[in-house]
């Protein structure tokens, strides 16, 4: 059967008789036949995943929260501002200490020689 007769026959075939309610449903009806009738993936999500990036979210946020309130991190910040003043001397020094500029298989790099 060529495309013409299969055409033909099709044409003469007369459309069932249905109410104008079920044509405006139809195309929700075969969606929705088609989605249910539509194999379910076989891959299954890991469950763990999330679950485990909210873990180490939440542990992260403890340790950050941790290190700002605790106690070490104020007395360090409280050393170094005493000792501000040695700091800045030696800090404003350091230019002068550089000597050589030197390049090996890492890059560039300046290299640090104490003064004569």
């Amino acid at each position: 059967m060529n495309d013409f007769d299969l055409e033909a026959k099709l044409k003469s075939v007369p459309l069932p008789d249905r109410a104008e309610e079920y044509w405006e449903n139809f195309p929700t009806q075969v969606r929705w036949q088609l989605h249910r009738a539509a194999p379910k993936s076989a891959v299954q999500e890991n469950g763990w995943l999330p679950f485990a990036w909210k873990m180490s979210a939440g542990f992260a946020c403890l340790i950050f929260g941790l290190l700002v309130f605790s106690q070490p991190l104020k007395a360090t910040a409280g050393a170094l501002f005493k000792n501000e003043k040695l700091m800045r001397q030696q800090l404003a020094e350091l230019p002068s200490h550089l000597r050589i500029f030197m390049a090996d298989e890492h890059g560039l790099h300046y290299l640090v020689a104490e003064k004569e």
